[in-house]
Formats: C-alpha cells, sequence, structure tokens
C-alpha cells in the first residue's frame, strides 16, 4: 500500500492519525482530506474524548483545534508532549494571531493551520509529516538493525575459536575476544592496556614487530603470519605440557579521517588462528613419512636424505663414510614360530641395542623386514667402521626377553667406503649389500668389507637367480631318479626323486648351485610342487605299464611344510594324478623339524593317515632325539653318506652306523644308507642288518627313460 500526495509517492507504513475538533463540519472535512493518506484515523470532538483516546493509543500525528468546549488545546497538547512525546502535532485553530502560532510551536506543535485552511495547505503538511514519520521509522530500523549487527558481530566474535583483537597507535590492547582465557589462559582484562609484546615468545618478538601492529590495509596487510603466543604459566593443555601456542595471524590497520580530509592511524584490528593441532599433525605425518612406525628409526627415505649430505660434505672435507647393510640372521624362524608379535618386539629391542653402540651423528635406519642400514658420516679410517660392527656384533651376543622367551640373535653385516668403494650412494648402498651377501655366504654371524671381486660373484648370482624364475615358468626342470636297492635281494624297493636344471644354454645345473638360491629367495616352493607334479605323473605312468610297486620319495623342503595349506595341496595333487597308494613317500631333514616340531607332527600324522610313506633324510647330521622320533609317524630312517663313508674294510660293527642300525632294529624302523659306493661298504651294511642303500656303487641316478629300462629289467 502506499500513500499518494499529489504526484510524490512515499513508501506505506502504519501511521495512525487523531482528529481532536468540536466543528462537526470541519472535523468530517479534515477527516475526508487525510484518511486517503494515513491507515487509521480516530476523531474526538471534545478534550474528554481525546484524553480517553490517547490513554488507550499511540497516534503517530494528531490535528488539534485549540478551542474545545471543555478544555484549552494547550492542556491537551500538553498531554500528548507528556505521555506521547514523538506524535507530531498540527494545530488548527480558528485564532489567526502570530503569538498563537509562536506559543504553539514553542509547546512542541509540528506546524500551525489557520482556519479556514485551503485543502492543498492541510495536505502539503501531511505530506511533510508522512515523510518525516517514514524518516523516524527509518532511521529507527536502521538503528535497531544496526544494534542487532553489533550484537550478532560481538557474539559471533566471541563464540569464535580464533583470537580477535584490537590495538591502538601504541600496541597496546584495546580489546580481546572470550577465547583469550581458553587460548592462553588469561582473562581479557589482564591484557587490556598491555603491549602485545607480553604474549609473544620471545624468539618471534621480530617477526611480530610491525606485524602485529599492522598498519598496512587490504593487500598489503599482514596474511597468515606464523607466530608463537605465550601461554598463561600454569595453564594446562590438552595437547601437551608446550608453553606456547602456534597461530597463525592476519591484521590490518585502523584509521579515521581527520577535519584536513587525510587520515589518522588510530591502531590495528587482527585474528590469530590456533594452528598448533594442525603442525603437531604436519610433524607427526611428517615423521611418519620420514621414519619407521614399528622401530621410530629413519627409514629408507630418509637415510637415503642423509647420506647424500654426508656424501657432500665428505667431498668438501675430504674425509672417509662408511655405509652398512645389517641384516637379522634366522629372522623368519622366529617369526614364523613364535608370532610376528614376537618378532616386531624383537626388532625393537634390537634396534635399540644397536644405537647404543652408535655415535652421535651416525644415522641407524630399518629399510626392511629385519633389514637395517647404518651411515657413519666420518671416520679415520676403515678400521673404525670395523670396530663399529664389533661391537654391535658384541652387543648383540647377550639374549633378548620377549614375551617370555629367551632369544638369541646373529647378525650379519657389509661394509662400503667412500671414496674406496664408490663415490655415489647408489654405488655405496649397492657395494654394502653385495659384501653382505658375502658375509652371509660365509656362514653369517660376522662382517665383511667390500671387495670388488664379490661384485662379479653377485652379479652371478643374480642372473642365475633370475635365470631360475624363467626355468620355472618354461618348465625346464626335470627329474631324475636314483633306486634304493634291498640288500638281501638286490632288488629295488624304491627310488628317490632328484631335481635336476636342464638350462637351455649352461646345459645341466648342479644342485648345489641353484638350490641355495631357491631356497634363498622363496622359489623352493615352487620349485618343489614342480618336482612333485612331475613325480606324480610317473608314478602314474609306471603303474599303468605294469612295472614292479615301488614307492618313489620326494624331498620336502621346510617353507613347502609350513605352509597352512600343505596338506591339503599335497594329497590334492595326488588325487589329481590317481596315483596309487603306497607310490609316493616323503624325505623330511632332522633341522627341518627343530623349526617348528608341533606344526610337523601334526600334518605328518595327517599324511601317514592317507598312506605316504615318510623317511627322515641325513640321520645324524641335525638334532637326533629319541623322544621325537618316537612321537613321528616316520617308517625309516636314512643314513647321511658321511657315516657311510667312514666305514672301513675290518670294522666290527661298533661304528656309528652300527648303532644306527641297532636303534632302528630297537624302534621296528626300516633303514637305508645313503652314499654307498663301495662292495665293503655294501657288505658291512648287510652285515649289521641294514636293510636297504643306494649309491652310486649301485646306481647313478637316471632319467625317466633310463629309469624306466631298469625297471622293467625286474620284470621276471
Amino acid at each position: 500500500m502506499s500513500y499518494s500526495f499529489d504526484d510524490h509517492q512515499v513508501p506505506a507504513q502504519s501511521i495512525r492519525a487523531l482528529i481532536v475538533e468540536d466543528d462537526h463540519l470541519c472535523l468530517e472535512a479534515t477527516r475526508l482530506l487525510v484518511s486517503q493518506h494515513f491507515t487509521e484515523v480516530d476523531a474526538a470532538e471534545t478534550g474528554a474524548a481525546a484524553y480517553a483516546l490517547l490513554d488507550a493509543r499511540v497516534y503517530d500525528v494528531v490535528f488539534l483545534d485549540l478551542l474545545l468546549p471543555d478544555t484549552s488545546g494547550h492542556e491537551v497538547m500538553h498531554f500528548i508532549r507528556t505521555r506521547q512525546p514523538d506524535s507530531l502535532i498540527i494545530v488548527i485553530s480558528g485564532d489567526s494571531s502570530i503569538d498563537a502560532a509562536i506559543r504553539s510551536l514553542r509547546a512542541g506543535a509540528y506546524d500551525y493551520l489557520r482556519k479556514p485552511y485551503r485543502p492543498e495547505e492541510l495536505i502539503k503538511s501531511v505530506r511533510n509529516a508522512a515523510q518525516k514519520l517514514k524518516l523516524r521509522h527509518d532511521n529507527r530500523h536502521y538503528q535497531h538493525r544496526l544494534q542487532q549487527s553489533e550484537q550478532l558481530h560481538r557474539l559471533l566474535v566471541n563464540l569464535s575459536p580464533d583470537l580477535i583483537y584490537t590495538l591502538d597507535s601504541a600496541g597496546h590492547f584495546t580489546y580481546l575476544s572470550d577465547s583469550i582465557g581458553s587460548l592462553l589462559g588469561y582473562a581479557a582484562s589482564e591484557l587490556i592496556g598491555q603491549h602485545y609484546s607480553r604474549i609473544v615468545h620471545d624468539e618471534d618478538l621480530e617477526s611480530a614487530r610491525y606485524r602485529m601492529n599492522e598498519r598496512r590495509r587490504e593487500g598489503r596487510a599482514t596474511r597468515n603470519l606464523e607466530l608463537r603466543l605465550k601461554r598463561r604459566d600454569g595453564m594446562a593443555t590438552a595437547s601437551g605440557d608446550l608453553p606456547y601456542l602456534v597461530v597463525e595471524l592476519s591484521a590490518m590497520g585502523l584509521y579515521r579521517p581527520r577535519p584536513d580530509g587525510g587520515e589518522e592511524f588510530i591502531g590495528s584490528y587482527g585474528v590469530a588462528r590456533d594452528i598448533s593441532a594442525r603442525k603437531q599433525a604436519e610433524a607427526t605425518i611428517n615423521f611418519q613419512a620420514y621414519h619407521d612406525q614399528l622401530t621410530g628409526l629413519p627409514n629408507r627415505a630418509l637415510f637415503r636424505d642423509r647420506l647424500e649430505q654426508a656424501l657432500n660434505q665428505a667431498r668438501r672435507q675430504s674425509h672417509l663414510l662408511a655405509v652398512m647393510f645389517l641384516d637379522l640372521d634366522r629372522f623368519k624362524n622366529i617369526n614364523d614360530t613364535l608370532g610376528h608379535l614376537t618378532g616386531d618386539r624383537l626388532l625393537q629391542a634390537v634396534g635399540q641395542r644397536i644405537r647404543g653402540c652408535l655415535r652421535e651423528g651416525d644415522t641407524l635406519a630399518r629399510v626392511g623386514g629385519d633389514e637395517f642400514m647404518l651411515l657413519l658420516p666420518s671416520i679415520r679410517a676403515r678400521d673404525n667402521a670395523a670396530l663399529i660392527a664389533s661391537k654391535i656384533q658384541q652387543a648383540l651376543q647377550a639374549p633378548f626377553t620377549i614375551e617370555g622367551h629367551e632369544l638369541f640373535v646373529t647378525m650379519s653385516i657389509g661394509i662400503a667406503v667412500y671414496p674406496d668403494d664408490g663415490d655415489s650412494m647408489e654405488t655405496l648402498t649397492k657395494h654394502a649389500d653385495i659384501a653382505l651377501y658375502h658375509t652371509k655366504d660365509k656362514g653369517r654371524d660376522g662382517y665383511h668389507f667390500f671387495l670388488h671381486h664379490l661384485n662379479s660373484h653377485l652379479s652371478g648370482r643374480m642372473t642365475l637367480e633370475a635365470d631360475l624364475r624363467r626355468g620355472l615358468q618354461r618348465e625346464e626342470f626335470e627329474v631324475f631318479y636314483q633306486p634304493q636297492y634291498e640288500l638281501a635281494s638286490r632288488r629295488i624297493i624304491g627310488m628317490e626323486a632328484l631335481v635336476r636344471w636342464r638350462h637351455p644354454e649352461r646345459g645341466m645345473v648342479s644342485p648345489g648351485e641353484f638350490i641355495p638360491i631357491a631356497e634363498d629367495t622363496g622359489l623352493i616352493t615352487p620349485l618343489s610342487e614342480q618336482v612333485l607334479q612331475l613325480v606324480c605323473r610317473q608314478a602314474r605312468l609306471w603303474h599303468d605299464m605294469g612295472l614292479p610297486r615301488i614307492s618313489l620319495a620326494v624331498n620336502l623342503s621346510a617353507k613347502q611344510i609350513e605352509q597352512a595349506r600343505f596338506v591339503d595341496k599335497f594329497i590334492g595333487t595326488l588325487l589329481a594324478h590317481r596315483v596309487p597308494e603306497g607310490a609316493i613317500g616323503i624325505e623330511i631333514t632332522e633341522s627341518m623339524l627343530v623349526r617348528d616340531l608341533e606344526g610337523a607332527i601334526g600334518k605328518l600324522r595327517q599324511l601317514a593317515e592317507f598312506g605316504i610313506e615318510i623317511s627322515i633324510d641325513d640321520f645324524g647330521t641335525g638334532y637326533s632325539s629319541l623322544s621325537y622320533l618316537n612321537r613321528l609317524p616316520i617308517d625309516t630312517i636314512k643314513i647321511d653318506k658321511s657315516f657311510v663313508h667312514d666305514i672301513r674294510p675290518g670294522d666290527d660293527g661298533t661304528s656309528i652306523v652300527a648303532g644306527i642300525a641297532a636303534m632302528t632294529r630297537g624302534l621296528n624302523l626300516n633303514l637305508i644308507a645313503e652314499g654307498v659306493e663301495t662292495e665293503a661298504q655294501l657288505q658291512y651294511l648287510e652285515r649289521i642288518g641294514c636293510h636297504a642303500g643306494q649309491g652310486y656303487y649301485l646306481s647313478h641316478p637316471l632319467d625317466a627313460a633310463h629309469a624306466t629300462q631298469l625297471l622293467g629289467s625286474q620284470i621276471e
């Protein structure tokens, strides 16, 4: 809705008007002229009626006649000024004297019209009053909104987790938000009037100078300046005991206009955001990126960075440095037998013990499961590196008590020295690794420096490993069969399956070359499974050919039998090839059993229940014990060839071999002697009651074709 005053448009608002007039005709004329312009129009013909309406309602405009039958208009005006001071009073009076007009205006009248008035005079006065009411309304509205905005701003400021402040031109606090208490432990009143330097960390005062009390504005003002603010002494924090808070500061200058048209600097406004949690998270992320999470030691990335820095310094100062590769010996046995939790605790303890042997500035890093690297950034001679290696080995001699287990560990170490063994990070680490391999080849538990001839040795080993992987994929491996003869009848009762590698370029590769590599790399498991497949096919083929029934013995590796599904996979292979019952046996070594005796016993019993014969190979060279022999479901013991080799003509039966033979008879086990190479050995074995034998004197290992012919020759 809008009010029309000639050609002027005034925005609509609720305006109430009161006409106080005792002349009925004049009252109605006035009502007719103003009613179209006001929301509500009331009328009173006496002072008493006017008082009653004014007590009941509030009016924006009052049209007042001064000559009323029961009272003076000036008294009504005084009543209005007292009760409703914001009302605009337009006097309409028959008194045309100038004194009456002046008196009315001094008493608070907004306008004075003389009777009889012209309609346009009244309309002009009404328009002016409406405009003034609109301005008053708008002003009150804006004041209310401003007050609400200020209240909201103050509320938001005090609810904000950020520290919001203002400073005077000298850098003293004039305002601080309520967050000062939770952030720094102060009440705002304690710091008002204090210089900002009271809460700035001493080491950051120079950074805060001219920035916390910033004079610049807009794009040049301070943005995201990192500072430390001091907490109040003794303030308890949830994030730790740090006596300071890390904040990100933004600040700008505050100015006010001067009479000459310029501006005067009056202080600054700033916001300090707590970024302590973010900085702590960044530090944690940075630590995790460059440290091993299990041991807390530097990881490979941090080690490489420190090695690069040490090399640059060694080049400038022409001094030596050493890089060591360290590897725990047979750590996998501990993991497999005692569990990964024990293994992890052991790695932590080993790391701590090694660090106790080092100097400040040396870097020990964990770079793999049980692999560590050590940087000695400055040494006087190669002997210094040897001394550290010896100290580490001596420190590891004392047992570790982990989860109630007393564990003994040894470590193999390889050492490369700058500049003799390389002048780059890649060369030094590679040569330290080669020296480590050399230590392992020499029996572990020691250290060796890099020697240049070792490089070609390792290169050949790596080439052979790559060829071994390809050979498995291309099925280059064959099975040879060495017959086992019953000594009494000289007939073949079994054969041991032996793997051979027919390399496409090198020809037949000795098992002594590739079996150790297969064991070190874990390839022994797929190799053993491939051999089992070949043996099962051959057993089925000989059965279908009607050849004499014998048992084919397959050697198992420790890694193979340690697999969780070993029994299921082994029996599944036999069933898949429809191998006749009793046609396949297995041979295991004593050293294999001690890795996990309880686990091995359970798996071997399952195989025995399936009808698979079990033999203990190389008996007497490992951890011979009657207690475990009684617990194992074994059928046969094989005497190691080293004992057979010691048999001499004229032995009277008091040798180790005779003792083993007597023991097997007592346990009701079969006995097979390996490495039979002479007639004298054969006769001696037969004389002491050995059941069977194998060796070059009886037969060399034969390929499948020749083994087939030999079996066929025994058909009667």
